[in-house]
């Protein structure tokens, strides 16, 4: 099922969108600040329907965040006002289509649509499944039941390199010289202390333990 991420600050409207939306037949996230649709760019959306006014900011800021992450995802903006200049800039930034309020919420329906046909593999984010998570490797983002978990770039580069070599016993040296690089000196004990870490993250990512050696993962 799609994801729409509707953000529009007026309630009346957003409830009547979201419920033409929803019964198009997709899934609808709804924010009424600028604020509440930032805290939505690491979740998957489909396409984004984006007012330019809204009470925290402009719609033009989360626009621009949206396409810095990723140029494909669709973005549909609505504006109250009928200026030429909202919809050049809205277009100079990089959005897919533009609307202006009044409108019937079957055309906005209608526009999704047709975005959404039109982009049919651009629009679909690539994820590898390990047991309950979804690991993002373009955006660096690991996933459980579609929340985003805390982990720190290091952190996702050890998680990275121990998917792509399953099942093979990793020393502590290697490790040291694919994620900290050739020139680092310290104790490899910091390794241990990160590999800690990732275990209490994400626990059913099972990283075993060879004595004197290194690692394992078994995913």
């Amino acid at each position: 099922m799609k994801t729409i991420c509707l953000v529009e600050d007026e309630q009346d409207l957003l409830q009547v969108l979201s419920i033409y939306l929803e019964k198009s037949g997709w899934n609808v996230v709804t924010c009424d600040t600028l604020y509440k649709a930032l805290n939505q760019l690491h979740v998957h959306i489909d396409c984004w329907v984006v007012d330019i006014m809204l009470p925290d900011g402009s719609g033009f800021e989360l626009l621009k965040e949206i396409k810095r992450l990723d140029v494909h995802t669709p973005v549909i903006l609505i504006s109250a006002r009928g200026e030429s200049i909202d919809r050049v800039i809205g277009f100079e930034i990089g959005c897919d289509d533009y609307i202006t309020k009044p409108f019937l919420p079957a055309e906005l329906v209608l526009r999704v649509k047709k975005i959404l046909q039109s982009t049919p593999m651009q629009n679909q984010t690539e994820f590898k499944i390990v047991g309950p998570y979804k690991i993002d490797e373009k955006r660096r983002l690991i996933l459980v039941e579609e929340q985003e978990l805390d982990v720190t770039s290091r952190e996702f580069d050890i998680i990275q390199f121990f998917v792509e070599h399953n099942r093979a016993a990793i020393p502590r040296e290697l490790l040291l010289q694919q994620i900290w690089g050739e020139d680092y000196f310290g104790s490899e004990r910091v390794v241990d202390n990160y590999i800690k870490k990732i275990r209490q993250k994400l626990p059913l990512f099972h990283i075993e333990t060879i004595y004197g050696f290194g690692y394992r993962c078994n995913v």
